[in-house]
C-alpha cells in the first residue's frame, strides 16, 4: 500500500495568478496569456480524496493525511470503506477497488455535519461529489478535471458509482482572460463577480441535485483548451477561486479582482485578513471543528501560516513586512478562538 499522501494543490485567488504570470514574464520574458477558463461550484464542506494504489490498495485521505490504521475525518473514510453485497451501490470499497490503479479521486465530502450554514448542509445525507482526479505519481502526475473525462474514469468495469457520489458539472459561462490586456481583465473580472454573486445567493447545483435552496460559497475557474498544461504544478498556476462575500479569507470588495486588496496600516491589514471564514476554516483544519483550549496552539499555527502563504500580495500592495503585522494576525486569531471557545 502506498504511504504517500497525495495533496491537491492550493488554489489562488486570481489577483495572485496575475502576479504570478507577471513575474515569469519579468524574470523569463515569458508572453503574457490568454486562458480559457470554465468554472464549478465550490462546495463548503471538507476536501477529501479516494487513492487507488499501484497494488490496487482503497486508501481514503482527508486533506492533510491518510485515513489509515482506524482513522477518520468526519465519516469520510467509513463511507469510502463501506461493504456491501459487492455487486450493489452499497458497497463502495468494491467500487473503488474496480477503478484503474494509481489514480487518486478528488473532491468535497459534504452534507449535514460536514461545515454549516450553507445550501449543501441543508440536505439529508454526506456526498463525496468530484471535481478532479490524479492519474500517477510525482513527474509522471497528470490531472483530469474536465466533467466528461472524469465520468469516463470512473464509469468503471462495475459500470455503477455509489449512490452519494457525484461529479462536479461545468456551471455558467465560458470565460477568456488576456493577462496582457489590463482593461479587458477588468471586464472578464466583472463576468465571473456576477456569476459568483449568483451562487452566493442559491448554490444552482444543490438546488438541481437534491432539491434544497440554499446558499453557495462561490466557483472555482479551470482552463480549459489546448495548450494547458496537465501537470499538477503547471494547473495550479492557472486555475484560481473566486468565493461570495460570507466566504471570503481575504475581505476583498469583489470575488475576483485583478489587483490585490491595499490595506492603510497593520490594524487595516489584520482586519482584511483575518476575517471570519479564515479563522471557521482553521477550526475545521486544525482542530477537527473542535472548540478546545487545549487546541488553539495549532489553530493558531494554522491562521499564521495561511494568512502568511496566501497574503503575500496583499502585504506588499499595503507596503508592510510581515514581522509589522505578525502579532497582530496572532492576537486577532488568539482573541477570537478564546471567545469562541466560551461562548
Amino acid at each position: 500500500m502506498s504511504s504517500t499522501h497525495v495533496r491537491w494543490c492550493s488554489i489562488e485567488l486570481l489577483h495572485n495568478v496575475v502576479r504570478t504570470l507577471n513575474y515569469l514574464q519579468e524574470r523569463d520574458g515569458t508572453p503574457l496569456p490568454s486562458v480559457t477558463y470554465r468554472g464549478k461550484v465550490k462546495l463548503h464542506g471538507t476536501n477529501g480524496a479516494v487513492q487507488v494504489t499501484e497494488d490496487g490498495d482503497v486508501v481514503p485521505q482527508s486533506r492533510s493525511q491518510l485515513l489509515v490504521d482506524g482513522q477518520d475525518y468526519k465519516g469520510f473514510a467509513q463511507w469510502v470503506h463501506q461493504r456491501g453485497d459487492g455487486h450493489s451501490r452499497s458497497d463502495n470499497r468494491a467500487y473503488f477497488a474496480s477503478l484503474e490503479r494509481g489514480i487518486t479521486i478528488f473532491g468535497e465530502w459534504c452534507g449535514p455535519g460536514v461545515e454549516k450554514g450553507m445550501g449543501i448542509s441543508k440536505i439529508d445525507r454526506k456526498v463525496f461529489a468530484v471535481f478532479a482526479i490524479q492519474r500517477g505519481y510525482g513527474e509522471d502526475a497528470r490531472i483530469v478535471y474536465e466533467p466528461d473525462a472524469i465520468w469516463r474514469c470512473l464509469n468503471g468495469p462495475s459500470r455503477w458509482m455509489p449512490k452519494d457520489m457525484f461529479i462536479l458539472p461545468w456551471h455558467g459561462a465560458v470565460v477568456t482572460l488576456r493577462y496582457g490586456d489590463v482593461e479587458g481583465m477588468e471586464q472578464s473580472a466583472e463576468v465571473i463577480n456576477n456569476m459568483v454573486n449568483e451562487v452566493d445567493r442559491c448554490d444552482p447545483w444543490v438546488k438541481e441535485t437534491f432539491g434544497v435552496e440554499g446558499i453557495g460559497e462561490g466557483i472555482v475557474f479551470y482552463p480549459v483548451g489546448d495548450g494547458i498544461p496537465a501537470d499538477p504544478e503547471g494547473l495550479a498556476m492557472l486555475m484560481f477561486k473566486a468565493k461570495g462575500d460570507k466566504h471570503r479569507e481575504v475581505g476583498a470588495k469583489r470575488a475576483a479582482q485583478v489587483k490585490p486588496e491595499k490595506a492603510a496600516g497593520v490594524d487595516e491589514f489584520v482586519a482584511l485578513v483575518v476575517t471570519e471564514a479564515r479563522l471557521q476554516q482553521g477550526v475545521s483544519e486544525a482542530c477537527g471543528g473542535a472548540y478546545e483550549m487545549r487546541q488553539m496552539g495549532s489553530f493558531m499555527r494554522w491562521v499564521t501560516a495561511d494568512v502568511q502563504k496566501e497574503s503575500v500580495a496583499e502585504l506588499e500592495a499595503s507596503g508592510l513586512t510581515w514581522k509589522q503585522v505578525a502579532k497582530g494576525v496572532q492576537a486577532k486569531a488568539r482573541d477570537w478562538y478564546k471567545a469562541a471557545s466560551m461562548s
